[in-house]
């Protein structure tokens, strides 16, 4: 009985510092303002913002964050500048430069607000911009690193005691567009070191595909899970995706922080990541990484 009270209290202990640990990197580095419990009818929008030629990102961010905070009924979570946009298939061919995330209280507070003129003053000045619904769960979100933290265990009983060294994949020879496509987004990815060294944010809408694509994404995800596991990263946000009016349908959001621009730009090139990347097959999914820049609005 003794033996088993100790070992309950040491778990306790662990997952205590693995809350801590993910709390201080969201709060630290991811610039992630949320709330850990809410209310379950709070309603999540992500906007996507394309800014007008020859005009500065960040102060067309901030301006917009005003707006929301002057408005009072929804609060910013999260603000980043974009990298590089990987298409959705149903929504077309798109270059985002920002995201927003923001927490309203309901779904009916989100309306009301976004049919004000002060909401439709602060997005006219961009080029384009799309809004996507989340529900999100406080309590499975909440659970995340101890999520995590079980994979690592895992993987330790396993013998799986580090993630493996990230090692630089030979351009191939029969794919020449891709690969350069591949390190034009990789340039991109270093180039924004320079706003923000800390952190990647990758914002994810998805629809599963059919059972095959999804066991093959599977297996994707495990792998990666594990990475994530081993160096203290991952899922900051998941929930159901909620389309707004005249949106697509998706059917999950999954936001997830990546220890800065240049890890993920030597993770792209990896041959750990080329080597799985292939074996994720989504029905649709549009993919927009942003390193965080809600301090500099």
């Amino acid at each position: 009985m003794k033996f088993f009270l100790v070992a309950l209290g040491l778990l306790a202990c662990v997952m205590a510092w693995q809350h801590l640990r993910y709390l201080d990197a969201r709060r630290s580095f991811v610039q992630d303002q949320q709330a850990l419990l809410h209310s379950t009818s709070n309603f999540h929008v992500i906007t996507y913002l394309e800014v007008a030629e020859n005009t500065e990102i960040i102060p067309e961010v901030g301006r917009l964050a005003k707006a929301i905070e002057n408005d009072g009924s929804g609060k910013l979570i999260y603000a980043g500048q974009a990298a590089f946009t990987v298409d959705s298939a149903r929504l077309g061919p798109a270059q985002w430069d920002a995201t927003i995330l923001v927490e309203y209280p309901s779904r009916d507070a989100y309306e009301k607000a976004a049919q004000t003129s002060a909401y439709r003053d602060a997005l006219a000045p961009f080029a384009r911009s799309y809004s996507h619904g989340m529900k999100r769960n406080p309590l499975v979100n909440l659970a995340l690193p101890q999520a995590l933290l079980a994979v690592r265990l895992v993987d330790i009983a396993k013998g799986n005691f580090s993630a493996t060294p990230l090692e630089p994949l030979a351009r191939p020879a029969d794919a020449p567009v891709e690969y350069d496509m591949l390190l034009e987004r990789v340039a991109t990815l270093r180039g924004l070191a320079a706003v923000n060294a800390d952190a990647i944010v990758i914002f994810n809408l998805m629809k599963p595909g059919d059972s095959s694509q999804q066991a093959a994404n599977s297996d994707y995800g495990s792998k990666m899970m594990s990475r994530m596991a081993a160096l203290a990263h991952g899922p900051v946000h998941i929930g159901k995706a909620v389309a707004l009016d005249g949106d697509v349908d998706f059917n999950d959001v999954v936001i997830v922080y990546y220890p800065g621009p240049e890890y993920f730009a030597d993770l792209m090139q990896s041959s750990f990541f080329l080597g799985i990347v292939g074996d994720k097959q989504l029905g649709d999914t549009l993919v927009v990484p942003t390193v965080p820049i809600l301090s500099q609005l």
